[in-house]
């Protein structure tokens, strides 16, 4: 089974199950720093999988689905994972600085964007889905970092992880960029044995 299928259902079923208790659940599951003092060890993981509502839902769903798959392509099911649940988490940790005390964070659409990220470098020219108009990945990232990055600066009312999701992305590039570059390595070391007699 794909790690992003896998991936896709478990969003949905804990938004089916938690959703009637929303208030609670975020205070419990979603990401906040004065949470984590307190003790919410585990919110830096469970946040990446609580939704506001249907529409935060559908919208990190469509660019999971999209990118985790095109992704998942490139680099097989267990690398895609863990550049979803890393990025994700790391991600979370190094925004810390950017959001008050008692701001909770939920919602995958960290973890998606560090897969962004990594499609931009490891998978750019792979069409998109009708959905997103058969655009190449690779220009769909460059739209989506520079949209966030706009958002940053003149979105005062908060309420989006505007931070967070720049974070993600960056760490995904730099992981696709680790990635690539340790492929070229070992391609090089391949076409040296192939030269020794």
């Amino acid at each position: 089974m794909r790690a992003t299928y896998g991936l896709l259902l478990v969003e949905f079923a804990a938004y089916v199950a938690l959703f009637p208790f929303s208030n609670m659940t975020i205070d419990h599951l979603g990401f906040s720093t004065s949470g984590l003092l307190r003790g919410q060890f585990w919110t830096p993981l469970t946040s990446m999988f609580v939704h506001v509502d249907l529409y935060h839902l559908a919208f990190n769903l469509l660019f999971l689905y999209v990118f985790g798959t095109a992704l998942e392509d490139k680099i097989g099911a267990k690398k895609t994972l863990g550049i979803f649940l890393v990025g994700g988490i790391v991600s979370l940790f190094i925004g810390i600085p950017f959001y008050p005390v008692d701001t909770r964070i939920v919602g995958a659409s960290i973890a998606v964007s560090a897969l962004l990220g990594a499609v931009m470098v490891l998978n750019p020219t792979v069409k998109s889905s009708v959905l997103l108009l058969y655009l190449p990945l690779g220009l769909v990232a460059l739209i989506y970092v520079i949209f966030n990055l706009f958002m940053l600066i003149y979105d005062q009312g908060g309420g989006v992880a505007w931070p967070s999701h720049i974070i993600g992305f960056a760490l995904g590039v730099v992981i696709g960029l680790s990635r690539r570059q340790r492929e070229h390595h070992e391609s090089l070391i391949h076409s040296d044995d192939s030269l020794t007699p």
